[in-house]
């Protein structure tokens, strides 16, 4: 990238963000009411989002 974050890598970035936030939130919620199933599906978001932000900055 050389001097810095592109317009797009920023707004990349800002939505990567807000789902993270979504998938925590389902996280937590799974997790209060032992909902197991929707645990495991918000944790799998989570890594997703992971591995597109390290590809990201590959």
């Amino acid at each position: 990238m050389g001097g810095g974050l592109m317009k797009e890598d920023i707004s990349f970035l800002n939505q990567l963000a807000k789902a993270l936030e979504e998938a925590e939130s389902k996280l937590e919620r799974a997790y209060e009411k032992k909902d197991y199933k929707s645990f495991i599906e918000a944790k799998k978001i989570i890594i997703k989002i992971q591995k597109e932000i390290l590809d990201r900055i590959k």
